[in-house]
């Protein structure tokens, strides 16, 4: 088990492969990851290729919560060919409310993206620290 604990990485566009898809859309497997925003925003669009109704706002986690952390297991290391820490970008799924206040974070499924070769998963945590609506304006 590699400890993940990062500072965020400089968000990035990037063309992602997902192997498995994520949960809740299988057969979408490539996913193009823009900024989404003012140029300085840290919020990216991340839409699935082929699908433009198919689309994510996403964020570092790290941004929000400094203390974030979690154990990725050694077959998810394997699989996306991450030899370090420093091929790691994490991200969290924002779920958009009526009003901006009410935003919230997938801290129990982050997206774990090897930056080295765009590999990427959605990963479920098996513990139940996070939320899957966790509060980003307490946060911020």
């Amino acid at each position: 088990m590699q400890s993940i604990s990062l500072v965020p990485n400089e968000p990035r566009s990037a063309t992602l492969h997902f192997a498995a898809g994520i949960p809740g859309f299988p057969h979408l497997r490539t996913f193009t990851l823009v900024r989404w925003g003012s140029e300085d925003s840290p919020f990216l669009a991340m839409t699935a290729d082929g699908d433009p109704d198919v689309g994510f706002v996403v964020v570092s986690p790290f941004l929000y919560y400094p203390e974030y952390e979690f154990d990725l297991d050694d077959a998810t290391s394997e699989r996306l060919g991450i030899c370090s820490a420093d091929d790691v970008q994490v991200l969290c799924i924002i779920t958009l409310h009526d009003r901006p206040e009410q935003a919230t974070a997938n801290l129990l499924g982050p997206i774990v993206i090897n930056v080295r070769n765009g590999e990427a998963c959605q990963t479920v945590l098996p513990h139940a620290i996070y939320s899957v609506q966790t509060p980003l304006a307490r946060a911020a």
